[in-house]
């Protein structure tokens, strides 16, 4: 009898442990489309801020400044181009109609554009220029147009002063009670999508700013819908990229790119965790919350972090003394703090009043492009096929030295690693490598020392040197299995 009974404890015990990992293997994680795993691979783009705010000192602009002011004389898209080129970027976005309406297209929808400007005697198109430097140098276009401010449209009515923030916000809400305004102020978006969206040709990335905020949501979704009607295989910032909350180039860690929503589809924001915060206002930017995801999150959004602070002195629009680019060091920071930590992130490159991306900000961009593909360019050893389970070792002939490791997952199949650890073969047994990886300008919620969590599309991990022909990683903590590999790389990187 007791042989029996130890049978059927050990049989349940068996069968529990086997139902408890077959429910692990069968969780039904997030997982990219096609085209957001091909936008995460891009890794790095550049954004380019121009408009009539060159020519006025504004950031946001108040749709009040005339057309008349815009005349850039010297105006070059390829040189834009070949400047985010060098910067590294796969894909370039034009603010072709910012927060103050002005457009850089002739549209039909406002005399607010180009064609009542200087420029080209009204005969010009800016957007197309772009487009056509982009595909000439096989670059991604992308396009910035954010229907939830555009001041001139929305308050052209008004004759007062109109500032940004409180002010502005609390004159639209005034102007959108009337519900015939409104419904012009809709049309008028709409228009302006249409036409970017189907006189182009093909859009690869549209940045939407401010998608999803409070107060326009029926037109958010209006323009979701028709985005994905017009141009399918374009990535659409909203239901398929979010941003960090900060426009510093940091991105929270440890982070899950699936995130539920804030009423469970996808036309709404990503939801908060309980420990997720809303940071301090970062320059003016509207998206403040900061939210880590959630692994078994119902939606895959890839976390792009957007900045001008880290790249270079003063806004996003360029200013005259006061557009100056940080130093390389920093700029090196930014990619380990974005790329490296399982993020894209969108390097801003503004044009002067000329047209021209000034001579100090190429320099910076060329300085950074060749930097980061000098570091990664000769990896000590590497693993490119997809390896699967919980212990993965890469081998080299010849001990050497080495101080960075760089893993990325098959997030095909969704995300699931939550910790890890890497290892050594040194002096005949395995030892842990010692994170080393440091940010001195994160601040709470964002990490200053990340360890050995979440890695996502990619992780870098720098780590106290070791001499060594022989590393391991180990996944310890998992949300679903089996646990996938993309690639993974060892580097020992110069010091910076």
């Amino acid at each position: 009898m007791m042989r029996i009974r130890s049978f059927i404890a050990v049989t349940a015990l068996l069968l529990f442990i086997q139902c408890k990992n077959e429910n692990k293997i069968q969780v039904a994680l997030a997982k990219p489309s096609p085209k957001q795993i091909e936008f995460a691979d891009w890794e790095v783009g550049a954004f380019i801020h121009f408009g009539l705010n060159v020519f006025t000192g504004q950031e946001h602009g108040d749709g009040k400044e005339p057309p008349s002011k815009f005349n850039p004389t010297h105006l070059d898209a390829e040189q834009w181009v070949k400047t985010a080129k060098a910067l590294g970027a796969k894909y370039a976005c034009l603010t072709v109609r910012h927060e103050g309406g002005f457009c850089l297209w002739p549209s039909k929808s406002t005399d607010y554009t180009i064609a009542n400007s200087p420029y080209k005697e009204g005969k010009g198109d800016i957007t197309r220029e772009f487009v056509n430097a982009c595909r000439k140098y096989d670059m991604k276009v992308g396009l910035y147009h954010t229907s939830s401010h555009d001041t001139n449209a929305a308050l052209s009515w008004y004759d007062g002063p109109i500032g940004w923030g409180k002010d502005r916000d609390s004159l639209v809400n005034i102007a959108f009670q009337d519900k015939e305004r409104f419904e012009r102020y809709k049309k008028i978006q709409v228009q302006q999508f249409t036409e970017l969206l189907t006189n182009y040709g093909p859009v690869d990335y549209m940045w939407s700013d401010h998608w999803g905020c409070k107060g326009g949501e029926e037109m958010w979704q209006i323009i979701t819908d028709l985005a994905a009607e017009l141009q399918p295989n374009m990535v659409f910032m909203g239901p398929e990229t979010w941003v960090p909350g900060n426009e510093s180039g940091l991105v929270v860690y440890p982070m899950w790119n699936a995130v539920n929503t804030v009423d469970g589809t996808k036309y709404t924001r990503p939801s908060a965790n309980e420990d997720d915060v809303t940071v301090e206002n970062d320059y003016g930017l509207l998206e403040k919350e900061v939210r880590k995801g959630h692994p078994r999150g119902k939606f895959w959004r890839v976390r792009e972090c957007t900045t001008h602070l880290a790249f270079h002195k003063g806004g996003w629009f360029w200013h005259p003394d006061v557009t100056i680019p940080r130093t390389l060091s920093e700029h090196i920071d930014l990619y380990y703090r974005t790329v490296g930590l399982g993020a894209n992130t969108i390097i801003n490159l503004p044009p002067d009043n000329r047209g021209l991306i000034p001579d100090d900000i190429v320099a910076a961009a060329t300085a950074f492009g060749a930097a980061i593909k000098a570091r990664f360019a000769k990896p000590v050893a590497e693993l490119l096929e997809v390896q699967t389970g919980n212990e993965v070792e890469i081998s080299w002939q010849e001990p050497k030295e080495i101080n960075t490791v760089m893993l990325m997952e098959n997030i095909a199949n969704g995300q699931k690693v939550a910790k890890y650890t890497l290892e050594a073969f040194i002096d005949g047994k395995w030892q842990t490598l010692k994170a080393a990886n440091h940010f001195p300008i994160a601040k709470p919620p964002y990490n200053p020392n990340p360890g050995y969590e979440t890695i996502g599309h990619k992780k870098i991990d720098r780590v106290e040197p070791v001499v060594t022909n022989k590393i391991r990683f180990k996944c310890l903590e998992s949300v679903a299995e089996p646990v996938e590999l993309r690639q993974f790389k060892v580097f020992n990187c110069e010091p910076y």
